[in-house]
């Protein structure tokens, strides 16, 4: 069997989801110019969310994904409420701090209810997975990489065609200038924070189907979100696709040619060129604070 078109299989099928995966922190640090070290912990909240879901309520993961967005917009909102709106009148670095012990409080919350033991959101159809020419395709990773798509593809067009989502897209361009024309930057900071939360919530669904997950995975997956946005740009749902395809094609390749323990340093190197070449990312547009 062909090594290479698995791996290009393989890299396609986990970049859809690092894609979306990463759409929610691009747009909240591109409109509201946090950097949300929590980030990767509310997708890790969405996943013990959807285990309790399956668990307790009998839902699929795949359909309670409507219940992990209504959530997951109601607790960004809230936390952005509560906490980011005070923390952005202080130093930027303050808020570095707000998220980076929002993190610390969300994984020992969730390790003293759950534990640190491995979890899983474990389908019938897990193991299922079907023959194209010498290429093997998980129906898993295939199911997921398409709903990946269509709720990105969704997102995409509420920010293109809605006056909500061309409001969301004037502030971050240009938050004074939107105020001029009516738009509240307070409101839009609101649901901005809310929708970005909806995806991390609703990703965390998709990775809790994906592979297991302890309370203490959300630094990794800050990471990773973190990469997808600078190798891509912010800004843009195009952005988080050229980002999240790329690291998932980087990840793939690296770990089957030079190990499991590689495929971090490759991304970083990666990184490092980009922002030489390319300091907005690949596609990556203006945004807020941008001289």
């Amino acid at each position: 069997m062909e090594v290479l078109p698995q791996l290009i299989i393989e890299s396609l099928l986990l970049g859809g989801f690092y894609s979306f995966m990463a759409i929610g922190f691009s747009l909240i640090w591109g409109v509201l110019g946090i950097l949300n070290l929590a980030y990767g912990s509310y997708i890790i909240l969405g996943a013990y969310l959807g285990l309790i879901l399956f668990r307790y309520a009998g839902l699929d993961p795949i359909l309670s994904i409507p219940v992990s967005l209504f959530a997951g917009f109601l607790f960004g909102v809230l936390v952005q409420k509560l906490i980011f709106n005070r923390a952005m009148k202080l130093e930027p670095f303050m808020v570095l701090i707000m998220s980076f012990g929002l993190d610390v409080l969300i994984s020992n919350a969730l390790n003293l209810v759950f534990k640190a033991d491995v979890r899983s959101i474990t389908v019938s159809y897990g193991g299922d997975s079907f023959i194209v020419g010498d290429v093997i395709i998980a129906k898993v990773k295939l199911l997921v990489f398409v709903l990946s798509l269509l709720l990105a593809l969704l997102l995409y067009l509420f920010l293109s065609r809605t006056w909500t989502g061309r409001a969301i897209r004037a502030v971050a361009l240009d938050r004074e200038g939107a105020t001029l024309v009516g738009i509240d930057p307070a409101k839009i900071f609101l649901i901005t924070a809310g929708i970005g939360t909806a995806v991390s919530f609703s990703s965390g669904n998709l990775y809790g189907i994906l592979q297991g997950f302890t309370p203490f995975d959300g630094g990794l997956l800050t990471v990773k979100v973190f990469l997808i946005s600078i190798l891509g740009g912010l800004g843009r749902i195009e952005s988080a696709l050229a980002g999240g395809f790329l690291l998932a094609f980087i990840e793939v390749i690296s770990s089957f040619y030079l190990g499991e323990g590689w495929k971090l340093f490759v991304a970083l190197v990666v990184m490092v060129a980009v922002l030489i070449f390319k300091p907005r990312g690949l596609l990556g547009s203006k945004y807020y604070g941008e001289t």
